[in-house]
């Protein structure tokens, strides 16, 4: 009849391992390391040359199809009609515009030099 092992309570067949095998181990995972380490290092380098890639792309982009500041246009700035604009504006129908035709707001004047008002 076989004996009824506690499963709880092992023995420890195992012996520890020798000096050597644990510096091998540690050797082992400094080399992985490194290799972890080197590929991290060409990952910056790829986000930092990907980064300079977009910079460049962007500045040409804005060399060839320059937009004026504010996201105005030459003489006002772009919309879009809407069925409240035809609502609000019965002479936009009168023109031939229709919802989904682009615009121009023609931009307020603004003045000149606001040094001209002067205290008295």
């Amino acid at each position: 009849m076989p004996e009824n092992k506690n499963p709880q309570v092992e023995e420890n067949t195992t012996t520890p391992p020798t000096k050597d095998e644990v510096i091998l181990f540690f050797q082992e995972q400094i080399d992985v390391k490194k290799v972890q380490f080197e590929l991290q290092e060409l990952n910056t380098k790829l986000a930092v040359a990907r980064a300079e890639e977009l910079k460049a792309l962007s500045f040409i982009a804005q060399l060839t199809n320059p937009q004026p500041q504010g996201g105005e246009y030459e003489g006002g700035t772009p919309h879009t009609i809407t069925e409240e604009d035809m609502e609000l504006n019965p002479e936009l129908k009168e023109q031939g515009l229709n919802v989904g035709d682009e615009v121009l707001i023609p931009s307020q004047e603004k003045p000149k030099d606001k040094r001209s008002l002067k205290k008295k």
